[in-house]
């Protein structure tokens, strides 16, 4: 883990999209968590998480590891299925191959995601 620090990492660009990782990142969030619950949800988990944590929305990618304590406090064992759609999502905008594991975390696929975009600009 990184300590809790904000971390940098994920500020690449995405050139075929145009648009930057970050964004697609919490669009990625935003959409998955109101398909599987809705939108009164998914703004109740980001005050939960700006009172709580004092964590904001824009903050959300650097702060994974927050978002994933929060889904997991709330949900329980079903914050596994949220964080694999949020995955699954995020990919698919990305136009990468998605291969789910149990075992990997939001922080985890994200961080495959960034190897995998800078593995094809190469």
């Amino acid at each position: 883990m990184h300590g809790g620090f904000q971390d940098p990492l994920i500020e690449l660009q995405q050139p075929q999209l145009g648009i930057e990782f970050n964004d697609v990142l919490v669009k990625s969030i935003d959409e998955t968590i109101t398909e599987l619950l809705s939108r009164a949800v998914v703004d109740a988990l980001y005050l939960h998480l700006q009172t709580i944590y004092s964590v904001s929305r824009d903050e959300l990618p650097h702060r994974l590891d927050i978002l994933s304590t929060a889904l997991e406090k709330i949900f329980g064992p079903s914050s596994q299925t949220i964080t694999k759609a949020i995955a699954k999502k995020f990919y698919l905008k990305l136009g990468l191959e998605f291969t789910a594991n149990p075992n990997r975390t939001l922080l985890e696929y994200v961080e495959e995601a960034k190897v995998k975009l800078q593995n094809s600009s190469k």
